[in-house]
């Protein structure tokens, strides 16, 4: 498949099954590196693709909300 946002296709199984029965259910996930600040030593996270159809503004705010919820810690800025 072509995705116009990119990101990674996880697993060959449902490619297989809809080029085999056109349906299959295919996972994809984001592309993202960690970069490490030469002065200060920090580590960022930098997202390059989400997923088709991952409302970017939806996926900040869950992650603000795990962050509150304490479920998801080390994060001190999110853009």
């Amino acid at each position: 498949p072509d995705f116009p946002t990119a990101a990674i296709i996880n697993g060959r199984r449902g490619i297989e099954e809809a080029y085999r029965t056109g349906r299959g259910k295919v996972y994809i996930r984001a592309r993202a590196e960690v970069e490490v600040d030469a002065k200060t030593g920090r580590e960022t996270i930098i997202v390059h693709e989400i997923p088709y159809q991952v409302n970017k503004a939806r996926l900040i705010e869950k992650i603000a909300e795990l962050v509150k919820e304490k479920r998801v810690e080390g994060i001190s800025a999110l853009r």
